[in-house]
């Protein structure tokens, strides 16, 4: 061993080296009780052998089977026998290794496996414990925790150490060598080696299972109680199957079976069907009720109060202040469930649309009132204009397969483009539509004239658009003054009338919707290669659309005609109404 070793006044102390860092450092004292072979439990014990004990260091992350290996090296021993340890009145028992051992045993009284780490067993300076080897001979030791190291600056050595030894050494098989080899190795100082690590078999391995446990595993197995099966298939055929094969049994999780595993070998049955703990009643309630108390609180205060860089609460942010408040974990699910139950979700704010007209409210109850005042000889229409549209490839929402990405470039050549004036029927719900090369008043002339040739035996003809600059200017109020003279002069058509919509209102024009599915339907997804073909196809569903509504009458509404548009008179009144 690379360790140095000095003596002073029959103490002979380990020279300590370097070592890594560790949570946690157990020294223990080890003492030797000889002549228990033969002696009944109820015969009081022999003192231990006086002048004799081995200090050492050890890391609270090895386990008890590793603990006994570490006191067989101090020794010299070999480990080809049974042991167990004794401590605060609990057996932790050793059969031998899993892979030539026998699965079932008998022992009668309850034990549970040495498979479990220090620090589970609650360990603290001055508990002392037995660990007896070997059944046949009766090797009885006291092992006795000295203190608890925290850091590497009080156990600055590697684990496991040798840190001082009084006494030669005890002989595992006294008698069996020359009186001269058995002398030399009473005196040769004492060495530890350090344990076999943990490998990934001792979270997957079941040491072994006692005859009394044996049978009610199998009472688990054959009730109708799908928990306990499960629990009673993974320790009944740990041997017999891999934990793969086990987990498919029994359609668990991996880190579930191994969790009831070394559940079993830390605690038996009790680890794996712990007794239920008793509840306070109305406590759980009370302290959930609390939780939401707080939560309310935090969250009726800015992010920015608990140095959160956030401007709204998400999930996560709340259980940050609240740990950092209150200095409790909370999960994301356990934060939404305690805001559902007191009723809060987190909503996204709608975008809603205003006018900044001082006369909005005047011109919308006029545009009402002349829609809900309309005559059998009376139509009205809403006006819009669309374009330019450029001839291209468009993108879109369209059917695709699951890793393919449909594209469109960015920059294309010029095909031409389309610029089209359209006016919506409120009554009939139909479309009336032209070309035109760009949006002037010409245009609006163009189809007013359609409107009233397509209407000529209507009284009246109220027309309705936005504020656009060619809408109110004064060359189309002459013209439109001067038409209107002239159809009263000649007695036949009807008369056209303004019903202006308030200015930045376009959310009123319900060809608006109109408009956008005409495009979701046409032109998104679109790669025409003409102005013509795309013209033709804009008109073809045009067509389509009034033919339907031909044969389905229905007043031209919100969302593409599926709410009625006069329905929402106190949005529109609010100058708020929501987005098409």
């Amino acid at each position: 061993m690379p360790s140095s070793i000095t003596k002073t006044n029959d103490v002979q102390v380990v020279a300590p080296a370097n070592t890594r860092r560790v949570s946690q450092v157990f020294r223990f004292r080890l003492e030797y009780y000889p002549d228990q072979h033969g002696l009944h439990p109820d015969e009081p014990r022999p003192p231990p052998q006086r002048g004799w004990e081995r200090i050492f260091d050890v890391s609270d992350k090895s386990s008890l089977e590793q603990l006994a290996s570490i006191v067989l090296s101090v020794l010299g021993w070999n480990e080809d026998h049974l042991y167990q340890f004794v401590i605060n009145d609990r057996v932790y028992l050793h059969m031998g290794d899993p892979d030539h051992s026998d699965y079932f045993v008998d022992a009668a009284n309850p034990c549970v496996s040495c498979a479990i780490r220090l620090h589970y067993l609650g360990l603290t300076p001055g508990t002392a414990f037995d660990f007896t080897f070997d059944f046949g001979d009766c090797h009885l030791f006291r092992l006795t925790v000295l203190d608890v190291l925290p850091d590497e600056k009080q156990s600055p050595s590697p684990l496991p150490t040798l840190i001082s030894y009084r006494g030669s050494n005890v002989l595992q098989y006294p008698g069996t060598r020359p009186r001269r080899a058995e002398r030399q190795l009473q005196q040769e100082p004492p060495t530890i080696a350090p344990p076999r690590p943990l490998s990934v078999a001792s979270s997957t391995c079941v040491r072994f299972v006692r005859a009394e446990d044996h049978a009610t595993l199998l009472k688990w197995r054959e009730s109708n109680d799908k928990t306990l099966w499960d629990k009673a298939v993974t320790i009944l055929e740990n041997r017999n199957l891999s934990l793969e094969r086990i987990v498919e049994k029994v359609e668990r999780s991996k880190i579930v079976v191994q969790n009831w595993i070394l559940a079993f070998n830390h605690g038996g049955l009790a680890g794996l069907h712990p007794p239920r703990k008793k509840r306070t009643p109305g406590k759980r309630e009370a302290a959930l009720e609390q939780r939401k108390k707080r939560l309310l609180d935090i969250m009726h205060d800015r992010p920015r109060s608990f140095d959160i860089n956030r401007a709204s609460w998400n999930l996560t942010s709340l259980a940050r202040a609240y740990k950092g408040k209150y200095g409790e974990h909370l999960s994301r699910s356990s934060v939404s469930r305690a805001l559902h139950q007191a009723g809060y979700s987190i909503k996204k704010a709608r975008r809603v649309l205003t006018s900044p007209d001082p006369e909005y409210r005047e011109k919308v109850e006029q545009v009402l009132k002349t829609l809900q005042n309309l005559q059998p000889d009376e139509l009205f229409f809403f006006i819009d204009e669309l374009g330019p549209l450029r001839v291209q490839k468009y993108g879109g929402r369209i059917l695709a397969r699951r890793n393919d990405t449909p594209t469109f470039p960015q920059v294309q050549a010029h095909k031409g483009s389309i610029t089209m004036a359209g006016a919506l029927s409120a009554t009939a719900n139909q479309v009336t539509w032209l070309y035109a090369p760009a949006k002037d008043t010409q245009s609006m002339i163009d189809l007013i004239e359609v409107i009233f040739n397509q209407h000529v035996k209507a009284r009246r003809i109220f027309l309705t658009w936005d504020a656009a600059s060619w809408h109110r200017s004064r060359s189309l109020v002459d013209w439109l003054d001067t038409f209107n003279s002239a159809t009263a002069l000649d007695g036949v058509g009807p008369t056209i009338q303004l019903v202006p919509l308030p200015t930045s209102s376009q959310f009123l024009d319900v060809l608006e919707a109109v408009f956008s599915g005409m495009k979701k339907a046409v032109v998104h997804n679109s790669d025409y290669q003409s102005v013509s073909e795309m013209k033709t196809a804009i008109s073809r569903h045009f067509l389509e659309r009034n033919l339907h509504f031909r044969d389905n009458p229905r007043r031209a509404g919100n969302k593409i005609w599926e709410v009625d548009f006069f329905q929402d008179a106190n949005n529109i009144l609010s100058g708020t109404y929501r987005e098409w």
